[in-house]
């Protein structure tokens, strides 16, 4: 083949999607170039320390930045010496004031920088027997976010040249096109020299065929179709037992060539094949494909369906075109996206993608809405969401609960219909690790280079010592770890201590003054028996209990918030938010500050409310939450939904059951908690105490021997109250509610 043949062969390939163009090895795979150390404890535990460095590295910037973005654009001096005092590194504070953009700037640099510094390089160590004290060691790097490679053989340098191979392509509507994909194989063998090609698509151009990728003839197939990849890329022959599975017979090598060949899990396949449907030699993952019209079936599992069951493709194919058919309201609701900022254009947009086959995800993406409506609208910076609408989705305050439930609306039933629609045409698309080990080890056994699989997270270890016990290199890719229980615990009765520390200093005697400063703010404690009311509603379908504590004189002093239905996490995060409210109102916050804060503020829970006679509606807890208490002790009616002022007789000041506003006295605000009466003091209660102590000063020695009179059985003649009692040695009555004397009456 003359070069100028070679080339345009390799065009037509790249073009067809074939065979990507050529890369660095290290584009592909982060440990490229890099030997193998003995697995031990020690080298276990490094890498365990650099991810755990980094991810230190991380939050101390993270941390950093928020302390900047306190102090705001232009701090005073005061304001900076403050920050200092609190814990900010001089050496920062510093730069920030260099820096041209200010503090601010500086701070999303900080916060950029803690997002996109690359990761610590990966572990690579020669695969061997994982005993009990190795995989410990290699759990808890995995919990640190590790990415650890177990290799057979070790890889190529870094800088090597590659191309990536997808076999599925070479699959069309008449069977595999074996001519087109060994003379591009060839082609491209020649081009890279001792570069290396990396085969891919396996599992797709299995499922193309029509086989299943469990089946023994499934394997048999992908170790043939791998077998013909090493004949036409090193010149190797080819086996006739592997061509019986092909249809192919007689082909003959063409040469030797020093190509090298190997099976790998790319860290982004979609980069350098974007139609590429399988990685390596793992199965299909989806069957599904999305574009401008409605959903429809990926090209594998079209071309499959066609060989094995032609007559139930069109019947199929048509289902997913009316199951693709989705309202947003179904999904997501228009009025709940109107209350998160979304205008009826952007919900137009969105909807439109929707009926066109778009996936959720790709419907809120930044390409669908476009940039003026998310950066105008919705206050977001676009470049977060070019492709990643369940970020987006998540940013305005939709909960992940929301956002899985929407997918399933839109997303899952067309799953459903594909994966019913395959099975009845005797297709298995649920692939055990077992399958998938065997199926990848014929493949690298055929093609006679390395094969390597992917095991995700910690519980993909069983599925490492599996792939290395088949003769197999395996990638383990590690998430971080959440807190432990006993960690959680630990940091609450620390900052629970700090809170008592803080408290004991307060309780110190202030010392002489070196300089004139502001009055320090003290805190005023609640009693230690207390008012206040539990209030129950429902807020969009989730139970939130409101408790309060107020201070003698009615005000609002604390606040406790209960929630059902919702993770420990979130439980928590509202419990403390509760307690930073009740120590601020404590401290001296208005009440009113909170409100303005917090009131229509937008996220899930939210929806209908239920239970509460002045709210009907929110936009979240914390709305729902402030606009009670500012209507209940700030009286702020503007707040509400509804004109409820009635009281335990009457049904409001309209009904001719009552005169005016009855308001709060000083006694009554000492008995009665003043949030539950909405600053109302009802008709129907009577302070006896006041009368009492009247009568204390008017008759003390009376008062002394009657403290408790024993009340008759009669009514008052002068106000109706049953408070008559013996009110001197003759037997004659006073009414201890109006104080008349019934001396008369009698």
């Amino acid at each position: 083949m003359s070069a100028k043949s070679q080339t345009e062969l390799l065009e037509a390939a790249e073009a067809d999607g074939l065979i990507s163009a050529e890369m660095r090895l290290r584009d592909v795979l982060r440990s490229a170039g890099r030997p193998p150390q003995p697995l031990n404890a020690a080298a276990l535990r490094d890498v365990r320390a650099a991810w755990s460095a980094a991810n230190l590295l991380g939050v101390s910037q993270l941390a950093t930045a928020e302390m900047l973005e306190r102090l705001g654009d232009a701090p005073k001096n005061a304001e900076l010496a403050e920050a200092l005092a609190s814990g900010l590194p001089q050496d920062v504070l510093e730069e920030a004031l260099r820096q041209p953009g200010g503090i601010l700037k500086t701070a999303a640099s900080l916060r950029a920088a803690a997002v996109s510094t690359p990761s610590p390089r990966p572990g690579v160590f020669d695969a061997g027997h994982l005993d009990a004290g190795l995989a410990e060691n290699l759990l808890a790097a995995l919990e640190e976010g590790a990415e650890i490679h177990l290799m057979r053989s070790p890889l190529p340098e870094a800088g090597t040249r590659c191309r990536v191979l997808d076999v599925a392509q070479a699959v069309g509507p008449a069977g595999l096109e074996a001519d087109y994909l060994t003379a591009s194989i060839e082609a491209a063998a020649r081009s890279l020299g001792d570069g290396m090609l990396v085969v891919a698509g396996l599992g797709a151009a299995v499922l193309s065929l029509g086989l299943d990728y469990a089946s023994e003839t499934g394997v048999a197939t992908g170790a043939a179709l791998a077998a013909l990849v090493k004949s036409a890329a090193t010149g190797a022959a080819f086996p006739a037992a592997h061509g019986r599975y092909l249809g192919i017979e007689g082909l003959k090598a063409s040469g030797r060539r020093t190509c090298q060949l190997a099976i790998l899990p790319l860290r982004d396949i979609a980069a350098a094949l974007p139609e590429c449907e399988s990685e390596g030699a793992a199965p299909v993952r989806t069957v599904l494909a999305y574009g401008e019209d409605a959903p429809s079936l990926s090209r594998a599992a079209r071309l499959g369906l066609a060989r094995r069951a032609p007559e139930q493709l069109p019947m199929l194919l048509e289902r997913l075109a009316q199951a693709g058919e989705h309202d947003l309201d179904s999904a997501l609701g228009r009025n709940r996206l109107r209350d998160r900022g979304f205008t009826d254009v952007a919900i137009e947009r969105v909807a439109r993608a929707i009926g066109d086959g778009l996936p959720l995800n790709a419907a809120f993406s930044r390409w669908v809405l476009g940039d003026e409506i998310i950066s105008h609208d919705l206050k977001l910076p676009p470049e977060r969401f070019d492709s990643d609408g369940r970020a987006l989705l998540s940013a305005v305050g939709f909960s992940k609960k929301d956002i899985a439930a929407a997918e399933l609306a839109i997303d899952g039933a067309i799953d459903e219909i594909a994966g019913k629609g395959l099975a009845a045409a005797g297709f298995e698309l649920q692939v055990s690790a077992d399958a998938e080990i065997r199926f990848t080890a014929a493949a690298s056994k055929a093609l006679g280079g390395m094969g390597m699989l992917r095991a995700p997270s910690a519980d993909g270890l069983e599925l490492a010592q599996a792939a290395m016990a088949a003769g197999l290199s395996a990638l383990l890719t590690g998430h971080r770890a959440p807190p432990s229980d006993d960690l959680r615990l630990r940091m609450e009765q620390i900052i629970s201590l700090a809170e008592e520390i803080a408290e004991d200093a307060e309780a110190l005697p202030d010392l002489p003054a070196l300089s004139e400063e502001p009055p320090r703010v003290r805190r005023t404690r609640l009693p230690d028996r207390r008012k206040g009311y539990i209030q129950k509603a429902t807020v969009g379908g989730h139970k939130v209990y409101l408790h309060t504590g107020e201070f003698d004189d009615g005000s609002l002093g604390e606040i406790f918030i209960d929630m059902h239905k919702e993770g420990a996490a979130f439980r928590s995060l509202m419990n403390n938010f509760a307690i930073s409210v009740s120590l601020g109102l404590q401290y001296g916050v208005p009440l009113e500050e909170y409100a303005d804060a917090f009131v229509f503020t937008r996220f899930e829970p939210a929806g209908e409310v239920i239970g509460n006679d002045k709210i009907t509606r929110a936009t979240s807890i914390l709305d729902y939450i402030f606009r009670e208490l500012a209507v209940s002790y700030l009286g702020r009616e503007d707040l509400a939904e509804a004109d409820v002022t009635h009281d335990g007789l009457g049904r409001g000041a309209g009904d001719a059951t009552r005169g005016e506003t009855a308001t709060f006295s000083t006694e009554a605000a000492q008995l009665i908690s003043r949030g539950f009466s909405r600053g109302q003091l009802p008709d129907n209660i009577v302070i006896l105490d006041k009368r009492r102590a009247e009568k204390a000063v008017e008759e003390p020695e009376a008062a002394a021997e009657s403290l408790s009179p024993e009340y008759t059985s009669r009514a008052c003649p002068a106000c109706g109250s049953f408070t008559l009692f013996e009110a001197g040695p003759d037997g004659h009555l006073a009414c201890d509610t109006c104080g008349e004397d019934c001396r008369a009456s009698q």
